[in-house]
Parts: C-alpha cells; sequence; structure tokens
C-alpha cells in the first residue's frame, strides 16, 4: 500500500506538472513544518517529556495554481497533503486530507470551488482568535475551530470583496440516494475589514456526521462516547449525534503594534435523547515588540451543559506564546498553556491524544511547555 501511495503521488506531480507547462497559468508547491519538545505536568498521571510535530501548525506540503480563462475569469484548484512527524498521511490516511478541490473565480461575481474544503467558521472565525497564533483548541475543539472536521463533497460560493465585505454559502452533499440529509452540511459566513477593523460571523449545521461513508463528514468526526457525568470532559454523548451547530462571531482591532481581539463560539449537540452545549469566550492580544519579534496571550473561558441531567462542565484556559523569526520563512517560539476544570468537569486536558503526545490530564489542572521550530516552504 505505501509502494503504490508513492507512485500515485509522484504520477499526480507528473500530470500536474506536465499540463502547467503548457497552461497560460501557474502552479505553485508550498509547504510547512512544524516540530517542537513539549512538557506535560500531567500526562494520564504522570509529568512527560515529549518530541512531536505538527502542534501549532499542522505539517503540510500541497499544490495550489490557477489559469487566467480571461475576461477576469481564472480556473483554479487546490492539493493540500497533511502528515505527522513520522511521516504518515494524517486526516485519516488521506493523501490530501487537508484540501482537495477545483473551482472557478471571477473578478466581478465571487468563486465557485468543489470538492474537499474547511467550513466557513475555520475561515472567517479562526483568524480573529487565540488559535491563530497558539493552535490550541477551544476544549476538545468543540466548535471546530482547530479544523478537525473538513467537509467533502462541498460546494462553496465566496463572494468578491465589496468595499471590505465579504460573504461566503457553502454546503455538503450526503452523496446518498436512501438518505439524503444523513450526514450533509451547510455553513454561512461573513467578514468585514476596513483599516484597523476586522469583524467575521459564522454559522455551520451538520446532520447525522460520520453516519455513512459518503457523506460530508467521514472519519474526522470526534463523538467519543460519555456514560457518566465526570466523563464530560471526552466531548462526547451517550449515543450518536444526530445535529450538529455552531454559530461563531469574533472582532479584532489593531492599534500600532498591538492587536486586540475576542471571538465567541457556541456549539450544540443533540443525540436521540441528550443535548450537549458549549459556550466559549476567547480574548485575545498580540503584541509586535520588533519587527521579528513577535508576543502573545489569551484567556478562554468554556461554560458546558449536558442536558437532560443539567451538568456543566467548565474550563479556564489560558496561554502565552513568545515567537522570534530568524528570517521571513523561518522562526523559534516557547508556548505555555495552563487550563484548570470546574464544576463537573473533573479532569483537565489541553490537548487530547489527536494533537500527537498529550493526554488527559488526572486532576483539574494541566499545564504544557513547548520549544517549537517552523519552517515555511
Amino acid at each position: 500500500m505505501k509502494s503504490l501511495n508513492k507512485r500515485f503521488s509522484l504520477f499526480v506531480l507528473l500530470i500536474i506538472y506536465a499540463n502547467a507547462a503548457y497552461a497560460q497559468g501557474s502552479v505553485t508547491l508550498y509547504g510547512l513544518m512544524d516540530a517542537g519538545v513539549n512538557y506535560i505536568s500531567n500526562d494520564r498521571g504522570k509529568a512527560n517529556w515529549t518530541q512531536t510535530n505538527g502542534m501549532v501548525n499542522g505539517n503540510r506540503w500541497g499544490l495550489k495554481g490557477a489559469e487566467d480563462l480571461g475576461s477576469g475569469m481564472k480556473a483554479l484548484f487546490q492539493l493540500e497533503n497533511g502528515f505527522s512527524g513520522s511521516g504518515t498521511l494524517a486526516q485519516g490516511g488521506r493523501l490530501f486530507g487537508r484540501y482537495a478541490w477545483v473551482g472557478l473565480s471571477s473578478d466581478t461575481y465571487g468563486m465557485v470551488t468543489m470538492g474537499r474544503q474547511i467550513d466557513l467558521t475555520v475561515e472567517y472565525i479562526e483568524p480573529l482568535s487565540s488559535l491563530a497564533f497558539t493552535g490550541i483548541a477551544h476544549p476538545f475543539d468543540n466548535d471546530n475551530m482547530l479544523n478537525e472536521v473538513r467537509l467533502n463533497n462541498a460546494i462553496k460560493y465566496t463572494s468578491p470583496n465589496l468595499g471590505g465585505f465579504k460573504f461566503g454559502a457553502q454546503y455538503a452533499f450526503s452523496n446518498s440516494a436512501d438518505g439524503f440529509a444523513a450526514n450533509r452540511g451547510w455553513g454561512l459566513g461573513a467578514g468585514y475589514t476596513r483599516g484597523p477593523l476586522a469583524l467575521g460571523v459564522s454559522y455551520l449545521h451538520l446532520n447525522a456526521p460520520d453516519s455513512n461513508t459518503s457523506g460530508a463528514v467521514v472519519g474526522d468526526y470526534i463523538n467519543e462516547n460519555v456514560t457518566t457525568t465526570s466523563a464530560l470532559q471526552q466531548n462526547g454523548l451517550p449515543s450518536a449525534v444526530l445535529r450538529e451547530q455552531v454559530w461563531a462571531a469574533g472582532v479584532n482591532y489593531q492599534l500600532s503594534t498591538v492587536r486586540l481581539g475576542f471571538v465567541y463560539s457556541h456549539s450544540m449537540r443533540n443525540s436521540a435523547a441528550d443535548t450537549l452545549k458549549f459556550d466559549n469566550y476567547d480574548v485575545n492580544v498580540t503584541y509586535q515588540i520588533t519587527s521579528a519579534f513577535f508576543l502573545s496571550g489569551s484567556y478562554t473561558f468554556t461554560d458546558g451543559k449536558l442536558d437532560p441531567i443539567g451538568a456543566e462542565p467548565k474550563y479556564h484556559q489560558a496561554s502565552l506564546m513568545f515567537d522570534y523569526f530568524l528570517s521571513k520563512r523561518t522562526d523559534v517560539y516557547l508556548l505555555s498553556v495552563y487550563q484548570h476544570a470546574a464544576g463537573a468537569a473533573t479532569i483537565a486536558a489541553i490537548a487530547p491524544d489527536a494533537y500527537g503526545g498529550t493526554g488527559r490530564s488526572t486532576s483539574k489542572n494541566q499545564t504544557l511547555i513547548r520549544l517549537g521550530l517552523r519552517h515555511r516552504f
């Protein structure tokens, strides 16, 4: 299988570059690697030192291109692969698990893309949140701002820039003849940027995610079983999720070398008999000390509720990050994150196993310190 994947990858690259040589357009190869050493204060009951890749930014390489069709029209595509520190495929073993889409754009009418894509919460709200610089999710990525769930079979429309205002709409098909609504998704988003001000709003709706193998969400969805109130920190329901919704809004304001940000998101998951809700309040700030040295910090309060039993898990999470750029493409950073669980939440979990190396604490507190190196190409 590995040999087949390698041959297929080489074949795809050869075809793309051969076509690019004749087309009136361009193809760009790009990527990013993020590697670091972590200290975890309580990793399943013990302190732990780990070396992991792709924590603040997921490791990736990709191809994107455009062909000029004339009259302000272009054909576009993007293929993006995610991989682990050991070189294995991420996103469930997909060759291009981060992006795989093709589309058309117009200077006048906007852009339409089709394929595997991010949802509009990630596009319009994540850049305004603390995740933009820490890569650390709101507890359990309950609002998908970390982009753990991508949408297959998706058609997305993005408007042109209208005096700083942009909006988008997205629909992801179930691709199931006997269950049109099962495992489908749709969303809306909008943003406004003018001078130092940036605003964003978004909505995501998923029907029975991961309920078939052809639909919008396949293999990405996290729905761990929960059998007791104390297990609420596992981000799941006792039975399969039938509907998930995420509302989000955010604002950033640039004051010279300081950027202030606030993001609110509300997520809700419904199963046959239960509803799990989370409200996230994310306050963040970045300070450009010099052209190469950045300081950033954030505080997030997450307030949860599980109905019908009324249990209320709560999480306080704070981060501080120093980032120094050795060049335009290479930087070193020191990241520290602290989380405290309260209410019905009995244990802290800054970064579940999916992050690669950080497990759940056995107490209400957990600290993560990471020294990392990033390189972009």
